[in-house]
C-alpha cells in the first residue's frame, strides 16, 4: 500500500498594486491606433487567471481603430471625454460613464477633445493569442469606424444599450450586502450601484460600485466588510477613501489609485479609514454562483468545533 503524503499548500494572498508604479506603453497591441498609452496593472504574470485589468490614456488627438476580441471588455471613464464606437452606435462619454463592450463586437474609441482621456479598463477572460495570429486576441474590424461624434448616455433609452452613468445620487442608503451570490449583515454600512452584469449582456463578469461611510467602534476602525474568501477573482480599484485590508493575519494599506487585487480562494475583509467615504470599483470574474459563493471565517468557526 502507498504511504499517503500530505502535501503543504500556502493559501493564496491579497495583493496591493500601487497606481503611482503604472508603467505606460505606447503603441501597445491591446489598443491599435495612435495617441493610445496603456498601463498595466494586473496580469497573468500578477497571479491573475480570469482578469486582465489596465488604465488607458487617449491623448488628444488620438484613437483607437475598430477592432474586435474573443473575451469582453468594459470601462470606467475616470477623466475626460472620449467617443465611443460600439456596434452600430456612437457615444460621447464623459467621467463616470461605463459600458460594456461583448464578446466578438466590434469598436473604437477617439479623443477629439484637448484633454487628457483615463479609463479603467477590464478584460474577461484573459486575451491570448490565437493561432499565432492576432496579438493580445485583437483582430480588425474595418467596419467600425473611428468615431467622429456621438450621443451623450441615456440609461433610459432602450435602443442605446451598453453604456451607463455613475452618480451619487444612484447609491441606496447604506445597509447589509445584498447582491448574486450572497446576502447577509457580514458586510454592513455598504451603499452597492450595479454596472456592468448580465442585465446588459456581460457573461464573464461583473463591475459595479462600493461605497463605506468610515466609522468607528471601540476605538478602532469598523470592520465594514469582514474577512472572507470565494471561488472567484475579484478587484478593487480604489476612486475615494482609504482602507485597511486584512487577509490572514495580516495587514496592509491603500488608497485612491491603488488597486487591491482578491484571487480565488484569498482571504480579504476591510475597513474604511479616515472620513471620506470609501469607494472602489469592484470587478468579480468568473460570475459569482446564485448562491454559495462567499465564505465568511466568522460563520464557520462559530458554528464547528471541527477543524
Amino acid at each position: 500500500m502507498k504511504q499517503s503524503t500530505e502535501v503543504s499548500r500556502t493559501p493564496r494572498t491579497l495583493s496591493i498594486h500601487r497606481g503611482d508604479s503604472v508603467k505606460f506603453e505606447d503603441s501597445h497591441p491591446s489598443e491599435p491606433g495612435q495617441g493610445v498609452r496603456v498601463g498595466q496593472i494586473l496580469g497573468p504574470d500578477d497571479g491573475a487567471s480570469h482578469l486582465s485589468i489596465a488604465i488607458v490614456e487617449l491623448e488628444p488627438g488620438g484613437h483607437v481603430i475598430g477592432h474586435r476580441h474573443p473575451f469582453e471588455e468594459s470601462f470606467f471613464v475616470l477623466e475626460g471625454n472620449p467617443l465611443l464606437a460600439v456596434a452600430d452606435h456612437n457615444f460621447s462619454l464623459c467621467p463616470q460613464d461605463f459600458g460594456l463592450v461583448p464578446h466578438a463586437v466590434g469598436h473604437a474609441w477617439s479623443n477629439p477633445t484637448d484633454q487628457l482621456v483615463r479609463m479603467l479598463r477590464v478584460h474577461a477572460p484573459q486575451p491570448r493569442p490565437i493561432d499565432g495570429r492576432g496579438k493580445w486576441g485583437v483582430f480588425e474590424a474595418p467596419e467600425t469606424q473611428v468615431p467622429t461624434q456621438g450621443v451623450p448616455v441615456d440609461e433610459l433609452d432602450p435602443a442605446k444599450p451598453y453604456v451607463g452613468h455613475f452618480d451619487q445620487t444612484d447609491m441606496a442608503p447604506p445597509g447589509s450586502i445584498s447582491m448574486p451570490g450572497y446576502h447577509g449583515a457580514n458586510v454592513q454600512n455598504v451603499q452597492i450601484r450595479m454596472m456592468v452584469d448580465d442585465l446588459i449582456g456581460a457573461r464573464h463578469h461583473a463591475m459595479f460600485i462600493v461605497q463605506f461611510t468610515p466609522g468607528v467602534v471601540d476605538n478602532a476602525p469598523l470592520k465594514t466588510a469582514k474577512e472572507h474568501f470565494h471561488p472567484f477573482e475579484e478587484i478593487y480599484y480604489l476612486i475615494s477613501g482609504q482602507t485597511r485590508a486584512f487577509c490572514d493575519g495580516e495587514e496592509d494599506l491603500a488608497g485612491v489609485g491603488d488597486l487591491v487585487f482578491a484571487p480565488v480562494g484569498a482571504s480579504h475583509g476591510f475597513a474604511a479609514l479616515g472620513t471620506e467615504p470609501l469607494c472602489w470599483i469592484e470587478v468579480q470574474s468568473p460570475m459569482p454562483p446564485a448562491s454559495g459563493g462567499f465564505t465568511f471565517h466568522t460563520d464557520w468557526t462559530r458554528h464547528t468545533n471541527i477543524g
